[in-house]
């Protein structure tokens, strides 16, 4: 074999192998990607599977619907009253309004809604729509209205009102709104779970978007033109 045909093999030899190296730097490159897209996969399962294991996902949830159905009540005026109030009720273990139904519900009448928690610890949402005839709108007697639980298992319920006391003097948080002219400027809701429940409750903090101004029912069961 001549020199230079032996010189231009070995530089073939070499060549195919830097391609090969190239090759196996790519799939390895690949690989790595695949690895680390897994584990990052794998990551965000085990921390939703550790959420819905510790309830937040009941909690998140229980609070979107309560602020939601807060933010839009509607001030309904009361034609039972020698005074102007809404109807809007509330104390530390019970809260009453009248708001837009569910999504689900819609559309339909404006409903009332009162948010209590059951004697086995469960946080429930009543609701019934403002055009039904035959059910107790004060809510004392809830035969009628339709159930929906939000948590189950709690320890405790406590509501609280921000705004003048009804005797008057400066804003405060009140443990009762009954029978005003107007919602609360703020509502804050909170739910104690026992020491071993891992879920948690931060205190939920809601603005009702309505003017102080009361409005009449209509026909419809919406709300129609103020008094």
């Amino acid at each position: 074999m001549r020199p230079h045909e032996a010189l231009a093999r070995r530089a073939d030899a070499s060549g195919f192998t830097l391609i090969e190296l190239l090759v196996a730097l790519a799939l390895m490159g690949m690989a790595a990607s695949l690895l680390l897209a897994g584990l990052r996969m794998a990551g965000l399962v085990a921390m939703r599977a550790q959420t819905t294991a510790s309830g937040l996902d009941d909690v998140i949830a229980a609070q979107r619907v309560l602020r939601t159905g807060i933010e839009r009540l509607w001030p309904v005026a009361r034609l039972d009253t020698a005074k102007p109030v809404i109807e809007f009720r509330g104390n530390d273990a019970m809260l009453s309004y009248v708001a837009p139904p569910f999504d689900r519900d819609a559309p339909d009448a404006l409903q009332r809604f009162q948010l209590l928690r059951t004697a086995t610890g469960d946080i429930v949402l009543y609701r019934v729509s403002t055009r039904k005839v035959g059910i107790d709108a004060r809510g004392y007697d809830l035969a009628g209205w339709t159930p929906t639980t939000l948590l189950r298992g709690t320890r405790g319920l406590s509501i609280s009102y921000r705004g003048v006391p009804a005797s008057g003097g400066a804003r405060a948080w009140l443990n009762r709104w009954w029978d005003r002219a107007s919602p609360p400027e703020l509502i804050r809701i909170h739910v104690e779970f026992a020491p071993a429940d891992s879920r948690q409750w931060p205190d939920l903090l809601v603005r009702p978007r309505v003017a102080t101004s009361t409005c009449l029912p209509d026909r419809a069961g919406g709300c129609g033109a103020e008094p």
